[in-house]
Order: structure tokens, then sequence, then C-alpha cells
């Protein structure tokens, strides 16, 4: 039995993708799956290991630290870590019984340097998935408007002030791959990360391989919006426009050209003819003042049957984001058959099929985004997801790089 474990900071929001690959290699005949996880939460799977109250509190002095010596304008820049200290986990059993190491999302406290090159060391196959740009650049999870990780990120603007914060990591990050380069492999789940990473000064001469996060849930499927929509007490006349994400006014998911749509929408559509669900992190005395039509706000929803059914009442799902990698909300809005209007960045448009599908905006234009949105309305699309996201050829694609015998899993 072929032994792989994913390592993940928790299995909660976007950690669901480690764990969702976990579960999805362990229904395999050939692969032992199991995870580490840094903080245990509600979602339960056999053969997790949870690390414990002391890590913890690593990760709690870590982040208190990096507040303190690195203050920034994260409305601004986003996230960017420069961890000080972590967990070593490469003496774990589970990782010492391991044939293949994944390594998803472990910021925050999780890893720091050490860290990874503890487990760069081991004489094992080694994934690093990439869920965004950390792995490229001198700090920063996504590089907002700047290209600076194409070259030592010299004069980050995000720390004007000392120039050596960025530039010092991206040389200790340029260190651990020039060691340890030619037994690490990269994973990305969107063509547009692995370009980037192609033209970045620290991945350019790396493997790097595309493949979408493993989605495989009996609650995403399409089924009755009639029935949906008693649950949730909306008229079956209604057109929905759906949105979502873990903290919808984050700056990379464009809070603020959706609601310029929606000034836009409301030239289009009657406060009769039109409402809005919302679920996610975020402030509805916001909502209200911004959007000008019926409002049902589900909050943040962790049970994938309700986050289901926030799609299912919906005639189109609008994604905004102007820095998104492969948004997990475009993948399950698809298999609930509903079609998703978004704009002409990131891997967002790899997902969708253009007026098949959904629509694909054009960049920053609130106009359009709009005109996409009465476009889904108008024309009733029925949506589906491109073969290369289903969950039998996302497996396939794993296996493929474990060099396994797909024909017998």
């Amino acid at each position: 039995m072929y032994k792989v474990v994913q390592i993940q900071l928790s299995n909660k929001s976007a950690g669901s993708c480690a764990l969702r690959l976990h579960v999805g290699l362990s229904e395999s005949k050939i692969v032992e799956s199991r995870g580490v996880s840094l903080f245990e939460d509600h979602i339960q799977s056999s053969g997790i290991k949870y690390l414990g109250k002391f890590p913890q509190i690593v990760a709690l002095t870590n982040n208190w630290i990096e507040r303190k010596k690195r203050s920034y304008d994260s409305s601004k820049f986003g996230l960017y870590s420069y961890p000080v200290i972590g967990t070593d986990v490469s003496k774990l059993s589970t990782i010492v019984e391991a044939d293949a190491i994944y390594i998803h999302w472990v910021q925050l406290g999780f890893f720091d340097f050490a860290s990874f090159e503890k487990l760069f060391k081991l004489d094992k196959k080694l994934f690093v998935v990439m869920h965004d740009m950390w792995f490229m650049t001198g700090g920063c999870h996504y590089a907002v408007g700047c290209n600076l990780y194409e070259e030592g990120c010299q004069a980050c603007p995000i720390f004007p002030n000392d120039t050596s914060i960025a530039s010092s990591q991206h040389a200790l990050k340029q260190k651990l791959i020039s060691q340890y380069g030619s037994n690490l492999e990269f994973i990305t789940p969107s063509l547009w990360l692995k370009n980037l990473a192609l033209k970045s000064s620290l991945l350019k001469d790396q493997k790097i391989h595309f493949i979408p996060n493993y989605f495989n849930s009996p609650h995403f499927k399409v089924e009755s919006q009639s029935e949906a929509r008693k649950l949730l007490s909306i008229d079956s006349t209604k057109l929905v426009v759906s949105f979502g994400a873990v903290n919808i006014t984050s700056i990379y998911k464009g809070w603020k050209f959706l609601k310029k749509a929606f000034v836009h929408l409301k030239e289009m559509y009657s406060y009769d003819q039109l409402e809005v669900v919302i679920f996610g992190n975020g402030d509805l005395i916001e909502f209200q003042n911004s959007i000008d039509f019926k409002i049902h706000y589900l909050g943040y929803l962790e049970d994938e049957e309700k986050i289901a059914l926030a799609y299912k009442v919906s005639d189109v799902f609008v994604i905004p984001s102007i820095l998104d990698n492969q948004p997990t909300t475009v993948v399950e809005s698809l298999h609930c058959g509903i079609p998703v209007v978004g704009f002409n960045l990131c891997g967002i448009p790899e997902m969708i099929q253009h007026k098949e599908t959904g629509y694909i905006a054009k960049a920053y234009d609130s106009m359009d985004l709009a005109l996409g949105i009465q476009y889904c309305l108008k024309n009733n699309l029925k949506a589906k997801p491109k073969n290369e996201y289903l969950a039998k050829n996302v497996i396939n694609s794993h296996f493929n790089l474990m060099n396994l015998d797909r024909s017998t899993g």
C-alpha cells in the first residue's frame, strides 16, 4: 500500500482542499492517505493527526511576533507572512512512514523555514501544493499590482521603510530551493498560478504541475430549485443572485466592484423582481446600505449541505474576485448546475465556458459584471464543471505524479 500524507494548517475553509484530497485518495485501493493538521475543527475524518496545544501556542506566538515586527496595511496589500518560529513534523510516525508528502497551506505559525528544510531533507516524494503565491514571493500571498517576485523582491511596496524584509525572505526561499529543489515538485490548481510561477525567479526552473483541487461531495449536485427555495422561504417567481466568500469584504474578493454592479442591476430590474443571497463573514448593515434589493444573509456557513442550498436557490452565482487561484465557490456552483459570473482574472476564466456555463466579464468592469448577471438570467443557463475538474480525472493526475498504476485504484 502506497502511503501518502497531506499537511495543512486546518481542514476548514480553504483547508478543505487538503482534506478532500485525503478522502479521495483514501477511497482508492492502492493508496493509504493520512493527514497532519495544526488545528482541529468540526470536520471529522479518519487518518488525521492533530498536533495539540503546544504547537498551537507556538503558532499564536509566531503570529504575535509577526504583527509586532512587521506591521503593514493588510487592507491594501492583503496577507503577508514571514514566519519566525514553527513546528517540526519530520519525526512524526505519519511522516516517517509516508512514501509521498503533500505540503499544503502551512503559514500563520505552523511552519517556519526550519520546518520546511527538515521535510525537504527526507528521502521521499515531496509535493508543494500552491494555494496562493507565497512560495514564489518575498512573503505576500498575492502580489497586489506588483511583479517584483520575478526578480528578488527588492524595494517591496509593503514595507517602504525596510526594504530588506521581503528581499531577505526571498533569499531564504532561494537558498532552500537551490539546496533541495531536485527533491521538490510543485502543484498549482490553476494555469494562471502556474504561469506566474514560471515567471518567478524562485520557481522558474522547477517542476510545476497543473492539477485542479479535488472536489467530490454528495451535497453539491443539481436538484429542484423550488424545493430548495421553500427551505429558505424564497418566492419561486423571483430571480436570485448569490455570492459568498469566507471573508466577503477581503481585498481579494472584489466587494467594491460588486457594489457598483448592483447599482447597475437596479437599472435593469425592479425591487420586486430580484433578490440576493449572501453567505460568508460580512456586515449585514454594509450589505443593506450597498444593495437596493431584498437580501437573504445566511452568515458564515460550515455545513456543506447548507452551503449547497445557497447555490441551489440561485439562478446565478457571482464572484467579483480580483485575486483568486481556483475558487472553490466556482466549483461548488457549477456542480449544482448554477452558472457563474466572474472577471477575466486569475484562475476564474479557466473554469467557466463563456456564455455557456456562465459569463466572463471584462476585468474590473462592474457594468460588464452586471451585464453578465443579466445574460445568465435572461438565457436561463445550465452549468456543469469542465472535465479536468471532475474528481476521477483529478485523482488520476495524482496517481500519475506518484507513478502509480491507476487501473488498480
